[in-house]
C-alpha cells in the first residue's frame, strides 16, 4: 500500500481553514491560572473572612483600630499573594524555555514522503506514522496496521493491550506498545479525546511528597488549635463582644493561619524548578525535586539508563556450518534494513551490508513480552523467513541437538557478559502470530548468536556514589540475561554475588506476600517483562519505600507511572517522557546529584522557615492561654503580629529561602521542628513576661509602654531565633556572614523605629499604623538585657536540645 498523504496545498489550504492542532490547554499553568490560584487560595479566603468580621464591628463601634487593623492585614496577605505569584511565574518562564529543548515531533507523510513536524503544526486529515513507543497525539481511524498494539491506560486505567486493525478508532492519549502503524488525524486540538478528559479522567499520578504531607498537617493542626482557642476566648470572655475582644480574636485566627509557611514552601518548590531547569532538565511536577530527596530506592533500566542509547555488535558466532559468516552478516543486514522498528538493536545491526533485492513481505515487529520480532522477506520467486531474538528465550524452541551445540559454543567463545541474540530460520508456512505466542515449538533452526556490547555513560559513576553516600539501595531492573546485566554491574564497580541475582522466570514463582522480602535481597533483575518490573515497583510502594524509577523505553513505562518519582531519559520513547516527572536532557545523568542536593536544600530551607513561623504560632498559643487562664498581658494585635511577622519571621524567612545552600540530607523533620519550635516558643514568652515584671516596678508605665516592651523583647528573641536556625556550625563562612548581616540590619530598623523620636513623613505613618510607640531611654537597658540573657538562654537550650535528640551532626 502506497502512502501519499496530503499535499502541500491542502495542508496549507487546512491551515487557512483553522484546522490545525491548536490546543487552548497549555503544558505549564498560564499567568492567569497562576493569578487565580494565588489570589483565590483557602488561606487568603479565611483572611477575607477576618477582614469581614473586623469590619462588621467597626460598623457597629466605630472603632477605628479596626479599620487599620484590616488594612495591616491585607497588606500582609498581599504581600505575600504577590511574592507567590512572581516565583510561580519566574518558574514557569524557566520551565517554558526548557521545555523548547525537548523536542517532541511527529512523523507525518506529505507529498508521499515522511516529514517531521511537531504535533501543533498536525493537521486535520493528516496520515501520522506511529511505531513502539510514540504516543497518539490525535484522534484518529488506522489507515494501516502492521500488528499494531495500544494501550489505553492512561486514559482508561486498563493496561491490556488493544490490537488495531485498519480503520479503527485511535485515542490521543493512548500510545503504542508494539508494532507500527499509520493513522489518520480526525479531532484535533480541543477536539480530541485527551484535550477533553485530562483533568478527570488520565490516569497520571499526583502524590503528596512527605514534605508536603508533613505541612499539611501542621496546617490542620494549627486550624484546630485555633478553633479552640477562639471557643475559649468565647467561654471565658466577661467583658461582651468589645472592640478589644474582636481584636484579640482575629489576632489569635490571623497568628494562627499558616499562610506564610504555605507560601514560603511554595517559593522554595518554584526556586527549585528554576535552578534545576537551568541545569538543564525538565521538571513536569513543582513538587518532583523535593521527592527526589526522599527517595530511599532507586529502580533503574540498564539499556538506554545506565549505559548509552547505543549499542555495537561485538561478536559473530556462526552456528550452521551451510553458511559463510559473510552471507549471514549479509542476512542480518538486510533484517535490520527491513524491519519497520528502528530500536537501538536494530541500528546497531545496520552495521552490515544487506541484499538490496530482498522484499519485506510480512512482519511481527520486536516486543518487550516475548522478546523476539519475525520477518518475511522475498527475493525472486523465494520466500524466506527469519527470527531475531534473546538468546536465552529462543534457544529452548531449537532441537536437542541444535541447543546443545549452540550452547557449547556459547559457553566456550564465554559470550554469558555480553547482551546475546539468536539469529535463525522458520519455516515459510508458519503464521507469524501464532509462532510468536507459542513458546513451546521447536521449529527455530538458529544460524548465529550476535553478541551486542554496551558501553556505560560516563557520568553515571557520579550518581552511582551519591546514592551510596546517602545510603540509598540501587536495583539493576533489565530485559536483558542476568550474565550481561551482571558484567554491566561490575563495570561500574559493584561485585555482584548470583545470591544478589533474580530473573523474570524466578519472580514468577513468588508469591506477593514473600515479593517484598525477595526484592529487599536481591540486587539485580534481569529478563524482566514490564509487567516484572511494575509488580517490584509496586511491593516497594506496598512496604512504604519510597521508590524512584529511571528508565527510558515503554517498556519502563508502567514501573515509571507507578513509582513514587520518575526519571526518563531525553532519548528514551515519547510516551515515557511524558509520563515521568523529571526528563533529563541530554540523558546527562550527572543531573541526578544536583537534583538531589537541591531537593534536600528544598526540604532544609521549609524546616528553617517552619521553625521561624510554627514558633510565633506557639508563642501565641502560649500568650492566649496565659491571657485566658491566669489573666496575664495580652500585648498582641492583628498590626502588632503583621509587625513581628515582618520584622522577626517574614524577612529572615525569605532570606532563608533566597539564601540556604545546606543540601545536607534532612533526618527527624518533625522531631527536630516540634522540639524546637515548644522550646523557642516557651523563652520567647518568658522573657517578654519577664520584661513587663521588671518595668512594672517603675511608677508611671502604662499599659501602652508595658505592651511595647513586651513586643521588642519578642521581636528581638525572635531575631535571636533566626540566628540559632542558620548559625548550626561553629564555623562562620561567607553564607552565615551574610545571614547575621541580614539579621543585624532587621534588628536595628525596628529599634531605631521603637526609639526614634521623629513623628513626622512616613516613618510616622509607619509607627501609627503598626502601633509601634516611642520607648523611653529609661527602659531601654531592661529591654536589652532581658533581650541579650534570654537570647543567650534560647541559643544553648537549643544546641543542647540538639545534641540530646541527636539531632545534628555539627552540634559536638
Amino acid at each position: 500500500m502506497i502512502i501519499q498523504g496530503l499535499s502541500t496545498a491542502e495542508v496549507s489550504d487546512r491551515i487557512h481553514r483553522g484546522l490545525q492542532n491548536r490546543s487552548s490547554k497549555p503544558k505549564t499553568k498560564t499567568i492567569s491560572e497562576i493569578f487565580i490560584e494565588n489570589i483565590f487560595s483557602v488561606f487568603n479566603l479565611v483572611i477575607l473572612s477576618i477582614i469581614i468580621f473586623l469590619l462588621y464591628f467597626y460598623l457597629k463601634s466605630s472603632d477605628q483600630r479596626l479599620v487599620l487593623d484590616s488594612i495591616g492585614i491585607l497588606t500582609i496577605a498581599f504581600i505575600n499573594t504577590f511574592l507567590g505569584i512572581y516565583q510561580e511565574i519566574r518558574a514557569k518562564k524557566a520551565l517554558d524555555k526548557v521545555n523548547l529543548l525537548l523536542k517532541k515531533e511527529v512523523t507525518v507523510v506529505r507529498n508521499g514522503i515522511d516529514v517531521q513536524i511537531e504535533p501543533a503544526e498536525i493537521v486535520k486529515d493528516d496520515v501520522i506514522k506511529i511505531s513502539r513507543g510514540d504516543q497518539v497525539v490525535v484522534d484518529g481511524q488506522v489507515l494501516l496496521s502492521n500488528r499494531l498494539e495500544i494501550d489505553e491506560s492512561l486514559l482508561t486505567g486498563e493496561s491490556n493491550p488493544i490490537q488495531k486493525k485498519e480503520n479503527d478508532e485511535i485515542l490521543s492519549g493512548s500510545f503504542c506498545i508494539s508494532g507500527n502503524g499509520y493513522y489518520t488525524a480526525e479531532k484535533i486540538g480541543d477536539d480530541s479525546f485527551a484535550a477533553q478528559i485530562t483533568s478527570t479522567a488520565k490516569k497520571y499520578k499526583f502524590d503528596l511528597t512527605p514534605l508536603q504531607k508533613r505541612i499539611n498537617l501542621i496546617v490542620k493542626i494549627l486550624f484546630a488549635i485555633a478553633i479552640v482557642l477562639v471557643l475559649l476566648e468565647i467561654l471565658f470572655d466577661q467583658s461582651g463582644f468589645t472592640a478589644d475582644f474582636v481584636r484579640k480574636v482575629s489576632t489569635i485566627l490571623i497568628s494562627l493561619v499558616p499562610q506564610g509557611l504555605v507560601l514560603t514552601a511554595t517559593i522554595t518548590f518554584a526556586l527549585g524548578v528554576f535552578r534545576i531547569s537551568k541545569l538543564g532538565a525538565i521538571i513536569q511536577k513543582l513538587n518532583a525535586i523535593e521527592s527526589f530527596s526522599n527517595v530511599q530506592i532507586v529502580c533503574t533500566d540498564k539499556t538506554g539508563t545506565l549505559t548509552q542509547n547505543k549499542l555495537s555488535v561485538h561478536k559473530l558466532t556462526v552456528l550452521d556450518s551451510g553458511l559463510t559468516e559473510e552471507n549471514i552478516k549479509m542476512l542480518i543486514g538486510t533484517y535490520a534494513h527491513l524491519t519497520t522498528d528502528k530500536n537501538a538493536t536494530a541500528i546497531a545491526l545496520t552495521e552490515f551490508s544487506y541484499y538490496d533485492d530482498y522484499k519485506l513481505v510480512d512482519e511481527y515487529p520486536f516486543n518487550s513480552e516475548r522478546k523476539l520480532s519475525i520477518i518475511k522477506m522475498q527475493v525472486g520467486e523465494s520466500v524466506q523467513t527469519y527470527i531475531l531474538g534473546a538468546f536465552d528465550v529462543l534457544i529452548e524452541r531449537t532441537s536437542d541437538f541444535q541447543k546443545k551445540e549452540a550452547i557449547n559454543q556459547f559457553e566456550k567463545s564465554n559470550l554469558q557478559i555480553y547482551r546475546n541474540l539468536l539469529f535463525g530460520t522458520l519455516s515459510n508456512k508458519i503464521d507469524l502470530e501464532q509462532t510468536a505466542v507459542s513458546s513451546a515449538s521447536t521449529d527455530i533452526t538458529p544460524l548465529c548468536i550476535i553478541s551486542i556490547k554496551d558501553i556505560i555513560r560516563d557520568d553515571v559513576f557520579d550518581a552511582i556514589k551519591l546514592f551510596e553516600d546517602n545510603d540509598i539501595k540501587i536495583k539493576i531492573l533489565s530485559g536483558d540475561s542476568a550474565k550481561a546485566v551482571q558484567e554491566v554491574a561490575n563495570q561500574i564497580g559493584w561485585n555482584i554475588s548470583d545470591n544478589e541475582l533474580i530473573t523474570g522466570n524466578d519472580l514468577d514463582k513468588i508469591g506477593d506476600s514473600d515479593l517484598a522480602v525477595t526484592v529487599m535481597s536481591k540486587t539485580v533483575f534481569a529478563r524482566l517483562k514490564p509487567e516484572h518490573k511494575l509488580r517490584i515497583i509496586k511491593s516497594l510502594k506496598k512496604e512504604k519505600i519510597y521508590t524512584a524509577m529511571i528508565g527510558d523505553g515503554v517498556n519502563d513505562l508502567p514501573a515509571i507511572k507507578e513509582s513514587d518519582m520518575g526519571i526518563a531519559m531525553e532519548e528514551g520513547s515519547a510516551i515515557t517522557k511524558e509520563v515521568a516527572d523529571i526528563v533529563l536532557l541530554k540523558n546527562k545523568f550527572s543531573l541526578l546529584p544536583s537534583i538531589f542536593e537541591e531537593g534536600n536544600r528544598i526540604v532544609n530551607s521549609v524546616k528553617s522557615v517552619g521553625k521561624l513561623f510554627i514558633t510565633k504560632n506557639f508563642f501565641v498559643i502560649y500568650i492566649s492561654l496565659l491571657s485566658i487562664f491566669f489573666l496575664l498581658e495580652f500585648p498582641l494585635t492583628p498590626r502588632r503580629v503583621s509587625l513581628i511577622n515582618i520584622f522577626g519571621i517574614g524577612l529572615p524567612a525569605f532570606i532563608i529561602a533566597l539564601k540556604n545552600t545546606n543540601t545536607e540530607k534532612t533526618k527527624h523533620f518533625m522531631k527536630d521542628l516540634i522540639s524546637f519550635v515548644l522550646l523557642s516558643a516557651l523563652i520567647i514568652v518568658a522573657a517578654g513576661y519577664s520584661g513587663i515584671a521588671f518595668v512594672q516596678k517603675r511608677h508611671g508605665v502604662s499599659e501602652t509602654e508595658l505592651q511595647m516592651v513586651m513586643l521588642t523583647i519578642m521581636i528581638i528573641t525572635n531575631i535571636a531565633n533566626y540566628f540559632s536556625i542558620v548559625l548550626v556550625k561553629y564555623e562562620i563562612n561567607k553564607e552565615q556572614l551574610t545571614y547575621l548581616l541580614y539579621g543585624f540590619m532587621i534588628l536595628l530598623l525596628f529599634i531605631f523605629l521603637a526609639s526614634t523620636g521623629i513623628n513626622s513623613g512616613i516613618i510616622y505613618y509607619i509607627k501609627l499604623f503598626y502601633e509601634i510607640e516611642y520607648i523611653r531611654k529609661d527602659l531601654w537597658p531592661i529591654i536589652l538585657t532581658i533581650s541579650l540573657i534570654s537570647s543567650a538562654v534560647l541559643f544553648v537550650l537549643q544546641r543542647l536540645r540538639l545534641r540530646f535528640f541527636k539531632l545534628n551532626n555539627h552540634v559536638k
